[in-house]
């Protein structure tokens, strides 16, 4: 028995937007092949073939749906891919489903098929129409329809939330109250891969700032009673109690993922789907294979220098040195370390209640 978790590119950088601060595609660009394709159901059948049989009877299997914008794949992709999964799954095997989308392809059709499915749906949405359309091209309204849309069907889903040098924390937290969105996950802009710098992406001082207040805001709430799940805190929560978090970039250890683009070439993790971590296709190796293999074993031992705080920061034990994706926020300033200045934060926060 094993488990295990998948992340599918049915649509590879496929989008019908073009959000000025996409880190996905940053990456499409800087690969010889950008993948913009759909997935075939020869190359969907295949890999859940061999995910199946390196997992074993009686698995615990996520398939988790992102792109690009996975919906332009279109439902029947989706339909095909379960369908094709109960047929060739065992018994006593477990299987879950996600996707992440920017919520603006979401039809009554695919919030049917959700429910029926049991799919949890990311809904990526920045913050109030003057916030979210900054960089979003103008969506707010479609994306907020789509939510009906999944709401209207009871379909289980969460918010994403990209953070800027412009996302205002409070404002944030008070759209999320005021709406009813209580799962919400904050992702961080950095600039991109070529280290040129943007006008959205945050520096180090004004990610600690966000985090410190966010974490206030939510604090102040859950102390009330109230349920409010922001994935980063729960993180925390989790390595200040076991020493574990389901994040790996909240523990500063790289777990070895199964990116899979709509072509089937795999990558190790979606933060590096890069030419010199490039792995096997799926169409042509086994699971084993691709996790042997030179592109994965590459990313693995890569590693970006941690900040030269970490050899004496009382809080090293807990994060670990962070993702190593951010590390390039970790060491901007010298002497100074955002993620420290967060976790200290909150850690003395958590140490008064009472």
């Amino acid at each position: 028995m094993r488990q295990m978790t998948v992340l599918v590119k049915p649509a590879s950088s496929l989008c019908n937007l073009k959000c000025s601060y996409c880190f996905y595609c940053d990456e499409a660009k800087n690969r010889v092949g950008g993948n913009a394709s759909v997935m075939s159901a020869e190359t969907s059948e295949k890999l859940i073939k061999e995910v199946f049989a390196f997992c074993g009877e009686s698995s615990d299997i996520s398939f988790m749906f992102q792109g690009g914008e996975p919906l332009m794949a279109g439902i029947e992709y989706f339909r095909f891919f379960i369908q094709k999964a109960n047929e060739l799954k065992d018994e006593k095997t477990e299987i879950r489903y996600s996707l992440q989308t920017n919520g603006t392809l979401i039809t009554e059709e695919f919030a049917k098929f959700f429910k029926e499915n049991n799919f949890l749906i990311g809904v990526s949405l920045d913050g109030d129409e003057a916030t979210h359309n900054l960089n979003r091209c103008g969506s707010f309204e479609k994306v907020m329809q789509g939510i009906e849309i999944l709401r209207k069907y009871g379909v289980d889903f969460n918010i994403l939330s990209v953070i800027t040098a412009n996302t205002d924390a409070a404002k944030l937290f008070e759209f999320y109250m005021s709406n009813g969105f209580r799962d919400v996950q904050p992702i961080y802009c950095l600039d991109p891969l070529d280290g040129s710098k943007s006008d959205y992406s945050l520096d180090a001082k004004a990610f600690a700032r966000f985090q410190k207040r966010f974490f206030n805001l939510w604090f102040a709430e859950t102390k009330k009673g109230s349920r409010f799940y922001v994935r980063d805190f729960d993180n925390l929560l989790s390595l200040l109690t076991n020493g574990y978090a389901e994040q790996c970039g909240a523990s500063g250890r790289c777990n070895a993922q199964l990116v899979v683009e709509a072509d089937g070439t795999c990558y190790p993790c979606d933060f590096y789907c890069l030419d010199e971590y490039e792995c096997p296709n799926i169409n042509s190796a086994s699971i084993s294979d691709i996790l042997e293999s030179e592109g994965l074993n590459k990313f693995m031992s890569f590693d970006e220098p941690k900040n030269k705080l970490c050899a004496e920061c009382p809080v090293r034990r807990i994060c670990n040195g962070g993702c190593k994706r951010y590390r390039q926020l970790y060491n901007q300033l010298s002497g100074y370390c955002p993620r420290m200045d967060f976790i200290i934060h909150a850690v003395e926060k958590l140490r008064n209640v009472r």
